[in-house]
């Protein structure tokens, strides 16, 4: 459950601009459903590496405010998230390495969304494909005695034998440069970064094809520490597929 117990009352590195922000007394991740890139569909928090635009233009994150004060409530504003739109410029003008990865952290997945949006369509259409060929070979037989006595109609459950297709991913020009400087600077970093995830690093290579180092980077995580996410971005490779693929948990 995510619980929220009045503001902090934060400065921003660049001009001491003064802003509100959330206090979170917990936080919940859960989502609708979860993407190989680690976008969240309907997630109870915020997308996002805490990127973000102060009010004299300056690029920050939000780790580095400095909270001064607490209240219960605040008439001042929050900082604003960085527009997709102002992505490239935040790359292009990034003050440091760290500014520079969240943008293209978010930058990434921004420039899936648009298959993200050919996935849901083909899923959809596929799903519903299956549900009218399974509704044809269960059909609801029950006479009127049967629902007067509250007999449940045949109910449809998808099957590990029924066809699951994605669309083709082909990533442009300007995704394979975003991704390819990206998995660049995460492979240099060093391991106790909070920008270096292995997992990361793993679809990075996998989305671009490049099976040999993502193996590398998802071999690098030990057992115990392997989550779902890392389990499928495993056997994903392991099949030689750079397709993003959205599950649930």
């Amino acid at each position: 459950m995510t619980m929220i117990i009045g503001v902090r009352i934060m400065a921003a590195p660049c001009c001491g601009a003064r802003f509100s922000a959330p206090r979170y007394l917990s936080m919940n991740f859960m989502a609708f459903a979860y993407w190989t890139d680690g976008w969240r569909d309907q997630s109870l928090m915020p997308n996002g590496e805490g990127l973000r635009q102060c009010s004299c233009g300056k690029f920050t994150l939000f780790k580095e405010l400095v909270e001064i004060d607490t209240a219960e409530s605040s008439d001042l504003p929050y900082i604003n998230r960085v527009p997709s739109e102002l992505l490239p410029v935040c790359i292009a003008t990034a003050d440091n390495e760290e500014i520079e990865v969240a943008a293209r952290l978010e930058y990434w997945r921004e420039l899936n969304h648009a298959y993200r949006e050919r996935y849901r369509t083909h899923r959809d259409a596929e799903e519903a494909a299956n549900k009218a060929i399974w509704e044809v070979q269960n059909p609801d037989t029950r006479i009127w005695w049967d629902k007067l006595r509250g007999r449940e109609a045949p109910t449809y459950i998808r099957t590990e034998s029924m066809p699951f297709t994605v669309p083709d991913f082909e990533p442009s020009s300007k995704q394979l440069e975003n991704m390819g400087r990206l998995s660049e600077i995460l492979s240099n970093y060093h391991l106790s970064s909070p920008f270096r995830s292995n997992t990361t690093l793993a679809e990075l290579f996998r989305e671009q094809g490049r099976f040999f180092e993502a193996q590398e980077a998802i071999s690098k995580i030990q057992k115990q520490d392997a989550g779902v996410t890392s389990k499928l971005i495993a056997e994903l490779i392991n099949e030689k597929k750079s397709t993003l693929i959205r599950y649930r948990m």
